[in-house]
């Protein structure tokens, strides 16, 4: 089966990094078509506004892996759909002393440092039922060790996991008045740099099934 393709009213799906997209269409022949959008807050929210300008879709829905802030409710290859994504990539200071957008002495058109999320559409109600919700915290560097992600678990503690581009591409959306889903499956530990532990090809294939659910 040939991808579905993004056109004007349909669902544009995203994906960060080339790894990923490679990842997801080697498992699965009923996946709709995947673009990058780019890794990290810059390149993710440029890539997404220009996607959106060039497709003008009804709904956008970003995929992806992440690590997690709380193994023991969002374990290693978990499907998360995010609730919320909240800055912590833009403002002032770091983890457990970061003071976002909203909070410094800025003009008041900055982007809202948390940004509610839309349920995904199209997915199998069974799978839906198994997503863990939660809100996803974009950061502009992972974090490096344990104790860094703690200290970001201490500034917000309803963040369920981290990630690089949630925040920017809701921003994205937000300008472009159309509603931004997240889907993200958990391949490692927020803080744990060694990728020999991570689960990378399980929460592809994971993402993948739910993928090809989308009607």
């Amino acid at each position: 089966m040939s991808a579905r393709a993004a056109t004007a009213g349909s669902t544009l799906v995203l994906v960060p990094s080339v790894l990923e997209r490679q990842g997801l269409l080697g498992r699965g022949t009923g996946l709709p078509e995947l673009h990058c959008c780019g890794v990290g807050p810059v390149e993710s929210a440029l890539g997404s506004a220009s996607l959106l300008a060039a497709i003008r879709p009804a709904r956008v829905l970003l995929v992806g892996i992440a690590g997690t802030r709380d193994p023991e409710r969002a374990p290693l290859g978990a499907l998360v759909v995010g609730t919320a994504a909240v800055n912590e990539a833009v403002g002032a200071g770091h983890g457990a002393g970061f003071v976002g957008l909203c909070e410094l002495d800025l003009p008041d058109d900055v982007a809202p440092d948390t940004i509610a999320l839309s349920p995904p559409v199209g997915l199998h109600p069974d799978r839906a039922a198994r997503l863990l919700p939660g809100a996803l915290g974009t950061v502009a560097a992972a974090s490096g060790t344990a104790s860094e992600a703690a200290g970001w678990s201490a500034r917000h503690p309803h963040v369920l996991a981290e990630d690089m581009e949630s925040w920017a591409v809701a921003v994205a959306c937000l300008r472009a008045g159309t509603p931004l889903s997240v889907l993200r499956s958990i391949s490692n530990i927020a803080g744990q740099r060694d990728p020999a532990v991570w689960l990378i090809d399980e929460s592809l294939a994971a993402l993948a099934a739910a993928l090809e659910d989308l009607s």
